[in-house]
């Protein structure tokens, strides 16, 4: 049976839409740090706001439906074969690192999330955080992106 997209395409798509959510994750808490040390009002905080919302609606959300899609498809296409086991069975034969990758990408996008419920308190002039506080927590996905990436890569 011939498929519209095959594993190999399917896996770069899927690395493509990680590389712009990380990338995304990255400069969010960056923009923050700079709306929270700029003037309330001011014409730096109303670019950053408005470059954060962007970065928001065009880059991160779209990579991270992507990124889920795409994944939720490989795993299905990696556990496919005999659907006549018992559905345990099947998910049984999938590796253990991949359960640890996979509670490292919900806290990834439970940090999305985060990160998106706090620019829209930014957006209506709380500062609930330093800017100290923003420049440590854009450190969090990169750091997440490598153990990420070593359990897919390394397979341990």
């Amino acid at each position: 049976m011939d498929h519209f997209i095959g594993y190999d395409l399917a896996r770069g798509l899927h690395i493509i839409a990680v590389i712009a959510w990380i990338a995304g994750l990255l400069m969010l808490p960056r923009f923050y740090a700079y709306v929270t040390a700029s003037q309330p009002g001011g014409e730096l905080e109303a670019a950053m706001l408005k470059a954060a919302a962007s970065l928001r609606a065009i880059i991160l959300a779209p990579s991270l439906v992507i990124a889920w899609a795409f994944g939720i498809f490989l795993l299905a296409t990696y556990i496919t074969g005999d659907w006549t086991r018992p559905f345990g069975e099947v998910v049984s034969g999938v590796p253990h690192w991949f359960w640890a990758k996979l509670l490292l990408v919900l806290g990834l996008s439970g940090y999305h999330g985060y990160l998106s419920a706090e620019g829209r308190r930014l957006a209506k002039g709380e500062r609930r955080r330093t800017e100290r506080y923003w420049r440590l927590m854009s450190e969090v996905p990169f750091l997440a992106a490598i153990a990420i990436v070593l359990l897919a890569t390394v397979e341990p």
